[in-house]
């Protein structure tokens, strides 16, 4: 820098005002799905497991957290696929949407009780809210993708009850930007 400096003054008030905007727009441009205190592609504890017979969980959906969607996001919308689950034919676990602008995280937990903010799609067990992972017994570990969406749709647009495909097909040219995290269970 001192040798631009001493070149060109005007170069290097440019070159510094380029260094201090880029990272800092580059940081607002960034969204980031993350599961607090875990890192990516780590196996679920086994209280995310379901609590169906034999699946030994309490399911419990993991804790989400989150940065602030781009400008123009009006709602988040939650999915976890399992693209390994039933024989390969993939396992919806969690569709929730309609999550307002402002909210930065979900509790663990709450992803099967009807206190979570916004509505519930339909998973791939027919009910609406979380169900815990629950592979059969002896097969590799699933993974479990967690995408998170940043919608320029008011938390109301959509209506209850979706299917993870109709989801993804009514947001479709509403997304502003995603993100996803991945997780792993076996029995």
């Amino acid at each position: 820098m001192t040798r631009l400096t001493s070149l060109n003054p005007w170069l290097a008030a440019v070159a510094v005002a380029l260094c201090v905007q880029f990272p800092a727009q580059a940081a607002q441009e960034r969204f980031t799905l993350n599961i607090p205190g875990v890192s990516d592609d780590r196996l679920f504890t086994s209280a995310a497991a379901s609590d169906a017979q034999g699946c030994g969980g309490k399911n419990l959906s993991p804790a989400l957290s989150w940065n602030s969607g781009p400008t123009g996001t009006l709602s988040y919308a939650i999915v976890m696929h399992d693209p390994d689950g039933q024989k390969g034919q993939g396992s919806d676990h969690w569709i929730h949407y309609g999550i307002k602008a402002a909210t930065r995280q979900i509790p663990a937990g709450v992803g099967a009780k009807s206190a979570l903010e916004g509505v519930g799609g339909t998973n791939s067990k027919g009910t609406t809210g979380y169900v815990g992972p629950c592979p059969p017994v002896g097969d590799s570990a699933h993974h479990y993708i967690i995408q998170i969406y940043a919608l320029d749709l008011a938390p109301d647009a959509l209506p209850a009850g979706l299917t993870r495909a109709q989801l993804l097909e009514k947001i479709k040219g509403h997304v502003l930007r995603n993100s996803s995290v991945v997780r792993r269970y076996h029995r």
